[in-house]
């Protein structure tokens, strides 16, 4: 009886062992992402594949696993929720995943319409600098026309993501993203000398 309860014991610590450990996150951006959930971990961040849509908020602490792939069981301690979700990609940088935001990601219905002055663009590859009344914002061009100093933007530029702007000067909408919003005047003016010529 004596040695099968050590092989029990030897069997139970190396699957303790063997078994996956837990890595907690942040949600980054769900909502607006249909069944998508972007997740800030300590390695970078991961997509998830949520079985129902808006399954979290943007800002929530969420435990599970979320550093390898498959599909898993999440809980939200603030709002004491549950989802299942495929974990699809982990470990992914910044840049990558603002671009898998950008195309997954709508802003939500309801939004805050702002307008504001083009205070730099040229030289500035894709980036579109905008002084509103709420801070700047930092866009993306991901389609549409040419925006000049000066022109007046409209859009939502509350949160990050993905949104549709219209350029009165020119009377064209544009596709962005967008990247930093309410941004105070020195931060704007490190990101306009860090991205433009």
């Amino acid at each position: 009886m004596k040695p099968i309860r050590v092989l029990f014991l030897g069997v139970a610590a190396l699957l303790a062992v063997a078994a996956p450990a837990l890595a907690d996150g942040t949600v980054l951006r769900a909502k607006g992402c249909g069944d998508k959930v972007f997740v800030t971990t300590e390695n970078g961040y991961s997509v998830l594949v949520a079985n129902q849509s808006d399954a979290a908020d943007d800002g929530e602490k969420l435990m599970g696993n979320i550093e390898n792939l498959g599909f898993f069981s999440f809980y939200l301690p603030q709002s004491g929720r549950r989802f299942s979700a495929s974990v699809e990609e982990r470990g992914l940088s910044k840049s990558e995943v603002t671009s898998r935001i950008a195309a997954s990601c709508q802003a939500a219905g309801g939004n805050r319409v702002i307008s504001g002055q083009v205070e730099r663009a040229a030289g500035c590859g894709n980036k579109i600098f905008v002084n509103t009344a709420e801070g700047y914002v930092v866009l993306e061009r991901l389609a549409g026309g040419v925006v000049s100093v000066g022109d007046t933007l409209t859009g939502d530029f509350s949160r990050a993501g993905r949104t549709t702007v219209r350029d009165h000067q020119s009377n064209s909408d544009l596709v962005v993203f967008v990247n930093d919003f309410q941004l105070p005047k020195s931060a704007a003016q490190r990101k306009i000398a860090a991205s433009c010529r």
